[in-house]
């Protein structure tokens, strides 16, 4: 459950950031690989091209530090200890001839 509010704040984060500075890699490398023409098209008063961008750059990075997190945490977090089940040996007259 951590790690869900853990990629939604780094893609957040790295979304408003790649607002601000739109040449961080890896958006604008795809944006600029798959794009014919400059859009001049605006939302809000920002490019198409800035929100893509960024958008591409929260996913991105959002898993990547998502990894980083799961790897650091390890495995042994969330094990949980189930009972171990030892067979009951018979206790009958019998079994002790």
């Amino acid at each position: 459950m951590l790690s869900i509010f853990i990629f939604i704040a780094s893609f957040i984060g790295l979304f408003s950031i790649t607002l601000m500075i739109p040449n961080i890699p890896p958006g604008s490398l795809l944006v600029d690989l798959f794009r014919n023409t400059q859009t001049s098209n605006m939302i809000a008063g920002i490019s198409v091209d800035h929100i893509f961008i960024a958008t591409i750059n929260g996913i991105v990075w959002g898993v990547i530090i998502l990894i980083i997190y799961s790897y650091c945490r390890g495995p042994q977090k969330d094990k949980k200890n189930l009972p171990v089940w030892i067979p009951g040996y018979t206790t009958s007259r019998s079994s002790k001839e």
